[in-house]
């Protein structure tokens, strides 16, 4: 799922503390910096969403799963 990126979504990430990215997700492994679903994993890490240049949406990863 794709919605986009805007300061109110980085308002409501802050004020709920809210994880969505592969950094957060039970299928990373943070060895191999990879998914292990074998999902290119580019637009769902965090260093994606706190770079300088911030991407025109956020992508939503369907198998998601809280640590």
């Amino acid at each position: 799922m794709k919605i986009e990126f805007t300061s109110h979504f980085l308002a409501q990430k802050k004020r709920y503390n809210f994880c969505f990215t592969c950094d957060d997700c039970l299928y990373f492994d943070i060895r191999r910096d990879q998914c292990l679903h074998e999902y290119p994993n580019e637009m769902h890490l965090l260093s994606t969403y706190n770079s300088d240049v911030s991407p025109p949406y956020i992508l939503f990863c369907k198998q998601f799963e809280l640590r």
